[in-house]
């Protein structure tokens, strides 16, 4: 049976000389992986260049839950991002987010909730003309809350350790190596008090370039340690070079 949905691409490769492979994170059914036999020719109905990441579609496909690959049928863009892709710091920034994504949500279930966040995300980095070298930042701590491992910032003057494992701070210096040293647990706490200009329609918060590097290497850290595998991303060292 041929359903209808939403889906925001997270990654595709090709198969075969004339087909890809399409891994959509889609709003009805969860991730799923679809092939599109014959795309990559020229008169296929099914244009390859529209499965682009974070690209937003609207598909009609199947969904037979005893197949690992589906097949779509009719596709077409909901959302135009060409603002987005125009842009070669945004798109740097676009391909971190969807590398992010496609870690994370590996087995994903129906997500109505989370998949609305991604998307209105990605509509609001599209939307913004400046001032977006931290939006990824912010994007991490708050997709971090959708999958449940957020970290607390409970840092004081008694509490100046963050744990990276447990996720908030530590009144004494953890035994294991798992953690930030002082300086780097105040800076943390200092970007987890900041609000999130690209939420509260307020200016960002100045960071150096070298204080946006480490927080995004805290961030890559504390993702390693709750859900990804050590490593598993590298798209970061561009969008620091290219970003910061």
């Amino acid at each position: 049976m041929i359903f209808k949905t939403k889906g925001i691409i997270l990654r595709a490769f090709p198969y075969s000389e004339s087909s890809i492979i399409v891994k959509i994170f889609t709003k009805e059914f969860g991730v799923k992986s679809y092939i599109l036999k014959g795309s990559r020719k020229t008169k296929s109905k099914l244009r390859s260049n529209i499965f682009q990441p974070l690209y937003i579609l609207e598909l009609e496909a199947y969904n037979n839950p005893k197949r690992d690959l589906q097949i779509i049928t009719e596709a077409k863009v909901y959302y135009d991002l060409t603002p987005l892709f125009s842009n070669i710091k945004k798109t740097t920034l676009a391909f971190f987010i969807s590398d992010i994504i496609n870690q994370c949500l590996r087995e994903e279930e129906k997500n109505e909730e989370l998949y609305d966040f991604i998307q209105e995300k990605i509509k609001t980095l599209n939307a913004l003309e400046s001032n977006y070298s931290t939006f990824h930042l912010y994007f991490l701590i708050e997709l971090s809350e959708h999958l449940g491992f957020q970290p607390m910032n409970n840092y004081s003057q008694e509490n100046q350790y963050f744990d990276l494992s447990k996720g908030y701070f530590l009144r004494t210096n953890p035994i294991h190596s798992n953690h930030l040293n002082e300086k780097d647990s105040s800076l943390f706490s200092s970007f987890l008090l900041s609000q999130n200009p690209y939420s509260e329609n307020k200016n960002p918060i100045t960071f150096t370039k070298e204080e946006k590097t480490k927080i995004l290497n805290i961030l890559i850290k504390f993702y390693e340690t709750h859900l990804l595998s050590p490593n598993s991303i590298k798209s970061h060292e561009i969008l620091t070079t290219i970003l910061h």
